[in-house]
């Protein structure tokens, strides 16, 4: 029995730890700095992945408006002859005649869940070597037909169109857009939008006329999970609550909408109507960290101690890292 409940203990041990500095220098390999020039003189630096035989996917808006892209790894430098372009996804993939990298694995998000381990790969600020940051999926945002991963995994200025992989090293998603501030959101495009360009784009040339992403349009145009970021940032709660009911409305199934209506009333004070709504986030998505986290808040504040002990051991068991905001008021 003792024997049993090491290996039970060892295999947890395992499966949580971080990726191995094998796997890490591997993945290095195939993440690469991405430069470019202007027709003003001005100079940008992104990052990019290597995603297939002389393909390297990177943000479109790292290459808008270049005159000039070039691509450095080892001392090496690339020049693309190409690009294939999904501008409004801001996904943009760098077609090259003699490219000496190893292509990364990808990986599926039909069944990726939150609170999933992730690590991101790039040159975020404007880093010598590629940066590492660890992190968990912390939502999953439906646009069209593709999902746009929310992660705690943090990045900088210079980090678009790096990588965000689990921690089998295989990729997930882009490295696209952050939120302003300290509390930021940090937003991945998915493989599968890669995987629909490499079968099915079209190329066209380097200095192709960009068009804006969906997360630059105007604020009335954006996605909700985007739409809501400015009262979040504001503490404008009731200016939150009426978004996202507008949410709900329109997708009464989306997780997120139910969660960010319930954040806006726990704000606002209205606890009972809080707590019935983070229940329909749990319902739905028993991995719902920060569900658990503000019903933990909310029977703390109805000193409801058995509530309290359970919803305590979800976050804990979710995501330790949380519970300390579970003790502020």
């Amino acid at each position: 029995m003792k024997n049993f409940l090491f290996l039970l203990f060892f295999f947890s041990f395992c499966i949580s730890a971080t990726p191995t500095p094998e796997l890490l220098f591997k993945i290095n390999r195939s993440v690469v700095k991405v430069n470019v020039s202007t027709k003003e003189g001005n100079h940008g630096v992104g990052s990019g992945v290597v995603v297939k035989k002389d393909h390297i996917v990177t943000n479109c808006h790292v290459i808008a408006n270049a005159q000039g892209i070039n691509v450095n790894k080892y001392g090496n430098s690339y020049t693309p002859h190409a690009i294939i372009a999904d501008w409004k996804n801001d996904v943009c993939i760098l077609k090259f005649k003699y490219l000496e990298l190893e292509p990364v694995k990808f990986s599926s998000n039909d069944s990726l869940e939150y609170e999933t381990k992730v690590f991101g790969k790039s040159y975020g600020g404007n880093t010598v070597k590629a940066h590492t940051s660890f992190g968990r999926v912390k939502g999953i945002h439906k646009l069209n037909n593709f999902k746009v991963i929310q992660s705690s995994a943090w990045f900088a200025m210079g980090a678009s169109g790096g990588g965000l992989f689990n921690y089998e090293g295989e990729l997930l998603a882009i490295t696209t857009f952050k939120t302003a501030g300290n509390t930021a959101f940090y937003y991945s495009m998915p493989v599968e939008i890669i995987k629909k360009m490499l079968t099915s784009g079209k190329e066209t040339s380097v200095t192709a006329q960009p068009e804006l992403p969906f997360w630059d349009a105007p604020t009335e145009d954006q996605p909700f999970f985007m739409q809501i970021i400015g009262p979040m940032k504001k503490k404008s709660w009731g200016a939150l609550k009426k978004i996202t009911l507008k949410w709900i409305q329109k997708s009464p199934n989306e997780i997120e909408a139910h969660y960010h209506h319930a954040f806006a009333l726990y704000q606002l004070g209205e606890f009972v109507s809080a707590k019935n709504f983070l229940k329909k986030v749990i319902n739905k998505n028993k991995k719902h960290a920060l569900a658990y986290l503000y019903l933990y808040k909310i029977s703390n504040k109805e000193n409801q101690e058995d509530d309290m002990s359970y919803y305590k051991s979800r976050v804990l068991e979710l995501d330790d890292s949380l519970i300390d905001q579970g003790n502020e008021t």
